[in-house]
C-alpha cells in the first residue's frame, strides 16, 4: 500500500499539491493557446444542484433589495444598494476536499490523529493550507450513452484516451474525468444509489505519473457502490488519507467536453478557510 506520509516532511499539510512546482505551472500555462476560458463550476441558487443527502440545499437570501425601496425605504444620499447572503455546505456544490476530510483507524494524512479535527475545525491539513492551484489539466471523457449509466471507469480508458491524443502525464498534472453522471442527473435519469466513477485500479497509474489531484463530474469522484467489501469510500481513503491527493467533486464538464481539448490550464482557488474540511470552488479551464 502506497503512503506519502513523511514524503514532504513530518509537518506537511499539502500532500500531492507539492508536486505542482514551477515547471508544472508553466506546462499548464503553455496549453492555453486559444485564449478561451471555460467555467467548470456548477451554478448556485436556492435548492439547486446535486449534493449528498446529508447536506442541506443552497440558500441565497437578500438582506437588501429593490423591494425595500419600493416599500418606502429612502435611498441613502446618491444611491440605493442590494446586499445578499449565501449559505451552503462546503461540500454541497463544486468543491475541493481538504486532506482533513477523511480518515481511517483514527488517522488522517501524514499520520495525524483525527482528534485534531474538532467542532472548531481541522488543526492540520484543513483547506486553508491548499492555496491556489495552477497546473495542467488532463481531460478524459469517459461518459457512456445517456441514461443513468453506473459502474467503474477503468484506468485502461484513462490510458487509452490520453494515448490517443498523444498526451503524456507528468508530475504535477491534474486528472479530470467526465463520467456522464451530471448529464444524467440533469435529465432526471441518474440513480440516487449508484453512479460511475474511478475504481481502485487507478491507484498505481496515479502514483506512477505523479498526478497532483483528481476531479470528476459526480459526488465522490470514485464509483459507488464501492467494489471493496466493507469500505464505502476506499478511493477517498487511499487518495486523501494515504497519498495526500485532493479531490475535486461535482465539476461541470459538459461545456469542456464540447471543446475537444485533452490538455488545458486548470485554475482552482479554494477559499482561505482556516480548518475547513473542504471549500466551494469555481474552477476555470483556460484553453
Amino acid at each position: 500500500m502506497t503512503r506519502n506520509w513523511g514524503r514532504w516532511g513530518a509537518e506537511d499539510e499539502r500532500g500531492c499539491l507539492n508536486l505542482i512546482d514551477e515547471a508544472a505551472t508553466l506546462r499548464g500555462l503553455a496549453t492555453a493557446v486559444r485564449g478561451e476560458s471555460v467555467s467548470l463550476g456548477l451554478p448556485l441558487g436556492n435548492g439547486r444542484g446535486p449534493a449528498a443527502a446529508l447536506r442541506p440545499p443552497v440558500q441565497h437570501l437578500f438582506m437588501r433589495s429593490g423591494a425595500d425601496y419600493a416599500a418606502g425605504l429612502p435611498e441613502r444620499p446618491g444611491y440605493g444598494f442590494a446586499d445578499d447572503l449565501l449559505i451552503l455546505p462546503c461540500h454541497g456544490t463544486t468543491h475541493l476536499d481538504a486532506l482533513a476530510h477523511v480518515w481511517q483507524d483514527g488517522l488522517l494524512y501524514n499520520g495525524v490523529s483525527a482528534d485534531t479535527v474538532t467542532s472548531r475545525g481541522a488543526a492540520l491539513s484543513g483547506i486553508g493550507t491548499a492555496g491556489p492551484i495552477v497546473t495542467r489539466g488532463l481531460f478524459v471523457d469517459a461518459a457512456g450513452p445517456p441514461g443513468g449509466a453506473t459502474g467503474p471507469v477503468p484506468v485502461g480508458i484513462v490510458e487509452q484516451r490520453l494515448a490517443a491524443a498523444g498526451v503524456r502525464p507528468l508530475p504535477g498534472d491534474a486528472l479530470v474525468v467526465r463520467t456522464g453522471w451530471l448529464r444524467d442527473w440533469r435529465a432526471g435519469a441518474s440513480s440516487p444509489d449508484a453512479w460511475p466513477g474511478l475504481d481502485m485500479d487507478c491507484l498505481d497509474w496515479l502514483d506512477e505519473h505523479g498526478i497532483a489531484l483528481v476531479g470528476a463530474d459526480n459526488i465522490t469522484v470514485e464509483v459507488h457502490p464501492s467494489s471493496v467489501a466493507g469500505s464505502a469510500l476506499p478511493l477517498h481513503v487511499a487518495l486523501l488519507r494515504d497519498r495526500g491527493m485532493p479531490l475535486l467533486e461535482l465539476l461541470d464538464l459538459e461545456r469542456l467536453a464540447l471543446t475537444g481539448v485533452v490538455e488545458f490550464l486548470l485554475v482552482v482557488s479554494p477559499l482561505n478557510l482556516a480548518g475547513g474540511s473542504g471549500s466551494p470552488v469555481a474552477p476555470v479551464a483556460v484553453l
